[in-house]
């Protein structure tokens, strides 16, 4: 998924993450590479986020290697709670290849995935196959950045997206602000907190100006500047007009 800041990407991620499924969230962070984050360095991150999740102790000593960063990453794995409880001591779905179907989906969403190198992601798209993939178990990927990540090969140049990581796309969604609408940013007015019928409809009606970004960022915060001058009242209309003009 690709679309500019403030469309609600992150918005969806938080949405996804709080589903009582098995998934985790890989912010990806600028690399010291101009072409984005080696495989090396972002195996670093899922290893940190995997430990986050099941509450570890991480030590991390040989950074730059894919192969020992495979290694510390494949456990943890092995460690995921639904996965541990279904594949008992073997701990190693490979050997039930008939059974592969009945593992625990397992997701990896990647945030800002613009920052990530191509050749990182060509590497993590074998993660993906259930006939040859080095994971202990077929990982659900999902990669969501700003413009510059667009599927498009045409879109401004060559994609980062390689066309076999694109045939290996379930769903493509590249978002622009016209995607969202007036009941959307209603909705998401109510979401943060403001129940007051026309102070909702004025927040909505104000993103979706002409002359205005139709920026969910910008609305978050904005709705957190009424909400202190509310105090422990409920954000009124007037409070709204007062803000936002």
């Amino acid at each position: 998924m690709s679309g500019p800041w403030g469309i609600g990407k992150t918005t969806a991620i938080e949405s996804f993450a709080a589903k009582p499924i098995d998934a985790i969230v890989v912010k990806v962070q600028p690399g010291g590479h101009k072409s984005g984050r080696t495989p090396a360095g972002v195996l670093v991150q899922i290893a940190e986020a995997l430990a986050r999740y099941i509450g570890v102790e991480l030590r991390l000593q040989n950074q730059t290697s894919v192969y020992s960063m495979e290694r510390i990453v494949f456990g943890l794995m092995r460690r995921w709670p639904s996965f541990f409880a279904y594949a008992g001591n073997s701990q190693d779905a490979r050997l039930y290849p008939d059974e592969v179907d009945d593992i625990p989906p397992f997701t990896i969403v990647f945030d800002e995935a613009q920052h990530l190198s191509r050749h990182a992601i060509d590497y993590l798209r074998f993660w993906n196959d259930p006939d040859r993939t080095a994971t202990p178990f077929p990982i659900g990927l999902a990669f969501i950045g700003n413009p510059e990540f667009s599927l498009d090969p045409h879109n401004g140049g060559e994609s980062i997206i390689s066309g076999a990581v694109r045939s290996r796309a379930l769903f493509i969604e590249s978002l622009e602000y016209s995607n969202l609408t007036f009941e959307d940013l209603l909705a998401f007015a109510r979401s943060r907190g403001v129940d007051d019928d026309k102070a909702a409809e004025r927040i909505a009606r104000f993103y979706t100006k002409g002359s205005i970004a139709t920026d969910l960022r910008n609305a978050d915060r904005m709705i957190k500047i009424m909400a202190r001058r509310a105090g422990d009242n409920p954000i009124s209309d007037q409070i709204v007009r007062d803000i936002l003009g």
